[in-house]
């Protein structure tokens, strides 16, 4: 199994006046190609660090992160903004949707940032993406006209635009309701069962049920790291 991600010896502080916050002490965590991870812990615990720093949006104190083979923890900003568009995907509990911007136009930010020239060749991309998350009928809508399902719904097709190695989910069911949830994770399941690699925060065990494995912290370290025997069946 090829590792896709993994951190070495991972250590993030952060400084308050004097004070220093002791967030991560220690990491040592690998995730495979292709695995669907949940991150779980209390509040407190450093999930929320852990996935920032993942997603090559905060630095370490010191340790390593290797990210496909190369050590990402150093990098410039410019560097690591290249990585980000090259390798992850987004998708956050508050959606992040831009409000002026159609269904469309939102599923097309992450290209804008890549500098990549927008044609109707990228628009059939994006077009495709929409229907795959089941609002072919809403391109045209903006995310105001779109209950919160379906405003995670672009989240997601947003995130897979530029075909990332790695996705990264921060409670994305955390302002959904129960079947809408559910209808979420078996979206992230088929895109895992696809081949895509899926990191996951949440604080509900229903919706770490979906994971194949789950990584519980606590202070900072590591409490338990297990495959999961109870997968929700899609």
């Amino acid at each position: 199994m090829t590792v896709m991600a993994q951190v070495i010896d991972l250590y993030k502080n952060y400084y308050l006046g004097s004070v220093v916050v002791e967030v991560l002490k220690g990491l040592n965590l690998s995730f495979d190609e292709g695995d669907f991870v949940a991150l779980m812990g209390p509040s407190g615990s450093g999930k929320s660090t852990l996935l920032n720093l993942l997603g090559c949006l905060d630095r370490p104190t010191r340790g390593q992160y290797i990210l496909g083979g190369r050590d990402v923890s150093t990098l410039s900003d410019d560097a690591l903004s290249q990585i980000r568009s090259k390798y992850l995907g987004f998708i956050f509990q508050s959606y992040n949707l831009l409000p002026q911007y159609t269904v469309i136009e939102n599923i097309e930010v992450p290209l804008l940032y890549q500098g990549v020239r927008l044609n109707d060749k990228t628009r059939r991309r994006c077009i495709e993406l929409a229907e795959m998350v089941g609002l072919g009928d809403r391109l045209d809508h903006r995310p105001m006209q779109l209950s919160g399902g379906q405003q995670q719904r672009v989240a997601i097709a947003r995130s897979l635009v530029n075909d990332p190695h790695v996705i990264l989910a921060d409670e994305p069911t955390g302002n959904l309701d129960s079947k809408t949830s559910d209808e979420i994770m078996r979206m992230l399941r088929r895109l895992n069962d696809s081949g895509k690699t899926i990191i996951m925060v949440t604080h509900e065990n229903d919706i770490a049920q979906w994971a194949r494995r789950i990584i519980r912290l606590r202070d900072g370290r590591v409490e338990s790291d297990v495959r999961n025997d109870t997968l929700v069946v899609a």
